[in-house]
């Protein structure tokens, strides 16, 4: 049995709607770093719309598991973000059973990778995104961002605002369909799996 108790934030973080704020921004910096583009963010615990959300490429299965592992990258950007930022992440969150749940269901699907190396991969593509110097030190300011909207009232940041603060705090977006950091790295491996 897990026995380890999970820390209690400190500082900012232990103000229930920052340390929100900083989950979310872990989700929309990684969901930048994988060319998506952020349709709106409402502050609850869950990953922002994007236009990935919206888009199957093809009926393929392939396609399916595209869209499944993205979703993974994204919960685990939320927690990434927040180990990095509070030093600590919500571990009763309900992403850890989220990520499980689908990557048991992109095991099933894909039949050739269990759900534990799918898992591995998936954080380790998630990891690199904050391993980006510019991602990594945007997570504070976007997530004072995110925060001051809370406060003002406005728990659902349309996406036009969302993305001009992410173009200035990492970089514009290179376009519909652009393949960030994440996207790359993906591609990389889905190569090597074909070959």
């Amino acid at each position: 049995m897990y026995e380890d108790v999970c820390p209690l934030p400190r500082g900012r973080c232990a103000d229930l709607n920052y340390r929100l704020a900083v989950y979310e921004a872990g989700h929309a910096l990684t969901a930048r770093a994988m060319g998506h583009e952020v349709l709106a963010i409402t502050m609850l615990p869950r990953p922002p719309l994007m236009e990935s959300d919206k888009i199957l490429r093809g009926n393929t299965l392939n396609s399916l598991i595209e869209v499944l592992e993205n979703r993974c990258i994204e919960l685990f950007g939320g927690q990434i973000a927040e180990q990095h930022a509070c030093g600590t992440n919500s571990c009763c969150s309900g992403d850890v059973a989220r990520i499980d749940e689908l990557c048991r269901l992109i095991s099933g699907i894909d039949g050739t990778r269990d759900a534990e190396t799918i898992w591995f991969h998936l954080e380790e593509v998630a990891e690199k995104v904050f391993a980006d110097q510019k991602t990594h030190d945007a997570i504070l300011p976007f997530a004072e961002f995110l925060f001051a909207e809370v406060e003002a009232g406005r728990p659902k940041v349309p996406g036009h605002l969302v993305e001009a603060k992410l173009d200035e705090l990492v970089a514009p977006r290179k376009g519909a369909g652009s393949r960030g950091l994440a996207a790359r790295f993906l591609s990389k491996r889905r190569a090597r799996q074909s070959a």
